[in-house]
C-alpha cells in the first residue's frame, strides 16, 4: 500500500479508538447503577489499566522526536498489545459459555411456564388455537409476501429452534453427518467454524480457567442444574426464572465491555502496525483525536472534545473497505512479504470480525475428505454424548432443538416441513410444554407480521 492508504487505515483506527475509549470509561466509571458496576471487577480494571499503559506509551511515541526511539516504543506496544489481545479473547470465550448455557436454560424455562396452569386454561388455550390455524399462520409467516426462498428458509430455522423435538440421539447424529458431508471438498478452516457453532449451541465447552472468578453470572446457572426440573414447584419456577431474566441483562453489560476493550486493542494495533510503513513525520494521532483519548484518560470525557470527530468515520469506513479488498500477495522480497502480512493484520483488526485470528495470521488447512469429517465427528459426538449423560432430558430436548437450529435447512419440501410441526409441535405430549411452544411460535409469527 501506499502512504495515502495506510493514512486512511491510521484515520479510520485513531477515530473509532476515540469514540470506542469513551464508551469502555464510561462503563467503568461513569455508570450509576451499583449493581451493574459491581459487574465489573479486577479483571475488567486490570485489563483497562494494562490497555491504558500501552496507550500512553504509543502516545508518548507519538510525541517523541526520535525515530529510533520511537519505532521502540511502538514495538513494545505491538507485543504487549497483541498478549493482551489474546487474553481477552480467551475471556470472552468464557463468557460466551455462559452465554450459551443461558439460552439452553431459557429455552427450558420458557416450555414449563404453563406448567403451573389449570388444565383447563390448557384445554380452552387449544381449543382456541386449534392445529390447523396454528399451521395456516406459519405457513403464511414461511412463504411470506416476497417468497423469497432464503428468507422462506430463514423463517424455518427460526420456528425449527421453538418446536419441541421428538428425535432419538441417532436420529440427531444422523442429521449432523448429513450437514457436515456439505463441507466435502471444502477449507477444513470452514469445517472448523461450522463444527465450533454446533459445539456452543450443544453446550460442549472446554474447562475453562475462569470458572469461579464470576460468582454473580455463574451463580444462576448454577442454581439451574442443581434443580429437578421434573419435580421443580411453581415458587422454585419464578425463582430461576427471575434470576435467568436476570441474568441475561447482566451478560450483555460483560459483553458489551470486552466488546468495547477488543476493538480498542484493535484500533492501538492497528496503528502500531500502519506507523512502520509511515513517515516519521506522520503521527499516529491528529490534535483532534489525541484530545478525545486524553480526556478518557485524564478521567474528563467531556462529549465537547469528540465534536471535532463526529460524522468523519463514515466516510473513512467506505474508503478503507474498499481498498482492503484489492490487497493481494505480491510476488515477495523480504520487504513486501513484512509490508503484506502488516497489511492483511491490519485488515482483519478493524474489521467486523474483531476476534478474528492474527497469530498466527495464516493456517494452513487441509480439503476436507469423508475421512475428516468421520475423524472430527467422531470426536464431536463422543462430546454430545458425555453432554447428554449429565444433564437432565429437559435440558437435553432443548440442545436438541438448538443444535437442529443450527443445522442446514433439512426439509426438501413444503410437505416435509409441515409433517414435521404435526408430528413435534402438534404431537408433544407434554399438554404445557405444547401449549407455551404453541405460543412462542405464533408470537414469531405475529412479530414478523
Amino acid at each position: 500500500m501506499n502512504r495515502n492508504e495506510f493514512l486512511v487505515c491510521r484515520e479510520y483506527a485513531s477515530i473509532d479508538l476515540a469514540f470506542t475509549m469513551y464508551n469502555l470509561y464510561e462503563m467503568l466509571y461513569g455508570e450509576e447503577d451499583e449493581d451493574i458496576k459491581a459487574l465489573y471487577g479486577a479483571p475488567e480494571k486490570g485489563y483497562y489499566d494494562w490497555f491504558v499503559r500501552e496507550l500512553r506509551n504509543v502516545l508518548s511515541a507519538d510525541y517523541s522526536c526520535d525515530a529510533t526511539a520511537s519505532q521502540k516504543i511502538v514495538s513494545e506496544a505491538e507485543a504487549e498489545l497483541r498478549e493482551l489481545r489474546r487474553e481477552n479473547k480467551e475471556r470472552m470465550e468464557f463468557i460466551t459459555t455462559l452465554s450459551d448455557r443461558l439460552v439452553v436454560y431459557e429455552h427450558v424455562l420458557n416450555r414449563c411456564e404453563l406448567r403451573y396452569a389449570p388444565q383447563e386454561k390448557l384445554d380452552a388455550f387449544l381449543r382456541s388455537n386449534p392445529d390447523d390455524e396454528i399451521m395456516i399462520q406459519i405457513n403464511l409467516f414461511v412463504g411470506g409476501p416476497d417468497k423469497d426462498p432464503k428468507t422462506a428458509m430463514h423463517r424455518i430455522q427460526s420456528l425449527v429452534g421453538e418446536i419441541p423435538t421428538q428425535l432419538t440421539k441417532q436420529k440427531l447424529f444422523e442429521m449432523i453427518d448429513r450437514a457436515m458431508t456439505l463441507y466435502e471438498g471444502s477449507d477444513e478452516t470452514a469445517l472448523d467454524e461450522f463444527l465450533y457453532m454446533l459445539r456452543m449451541a450443544g453446550m460442549v465447552f472446554p474447562t475453562g480457567s475462569y470458572i469461579g472468578e464470576y460468582p454473580a453470572l455463574e451463580k444462576p446457572l448454577n442454581d439451574f442444574e442443581q434443580t429437578d426440573i421434573k419435580e421443580m414447584d411453581e415458587e422454585r419456577y419464578n425463582t430461576l426464572r427471575d434470576e435467568i431474566f436476570e441474568l441475561a441483562g447482566k451478560l450483555t453489560f460483560i459483553i458489551d465491555y470486552y466488546n468495547d476493550l477488543q476493538r480498542c486493542t484493535n484500533d492501538l494495533l492497528a496503528l502500531c502496525l500502519a506507523k512502520k510503513w509511515l513517515p516519521g513525520s506522520d503521527k499516529m494521532f491528529t490534535e483532534a483525536e489525541r484530545a478525545a483519548i486524553e480526556a478518557c484518560l485524564n478521567g474528563n470525557p467531556d462529549d465537547g472534545a469528540f465534536i471535532p470527530l463526529e460524522g468523519h468515520i463514515e466516510g473513512v469506513s467506505e474508503k478503507l473497505n474498499a481498498q482492503m479488498a484489492k490487497v493481494v500477495a505480491p510476488d515477495m522480497n523480504a520487504e513486501e512479504e513484512e509490508e503484506y502480512l502488516d497489511v492483511a493484520t491490519i485488515a482483519r483488526l478493524l474489521s467486523n470480525s474483531i476476534y478474528a485470528e492474527i497469530d498466527p495470521l495464516f493456517v494452513e488447512s487441509r480439503t476436507v475428505t469423508k475421512e475428516l469429517i468421520r475423524e472430527k465427528e467422531d470426536v464431536f459426538f463422543e462430546e454430545l454424548k458425555d453432554v447428554f449423560a449429565s444433564v437432565q432430558r429437559p435440558v437435553k430436548k432443548a440442545i436438541f432443538a438448538k443444535i437442529i437450529e443450527n443445522l442446514p435447512p433439512m426439509f426438501r419440501t413444503a410437505e416435509e416441513f409441515t409433517e414435521y410441526v404435526r408430528l413435534n409441535l402438534f404431537g408433544c405430549r407434554d399438554m404445557s410444554e405444547r401449549c407455551a411452544s404453541i405460543a412462542i411460535v405464533k408470537q414469531i409469527c405475529m412479530e414478523e407480521a
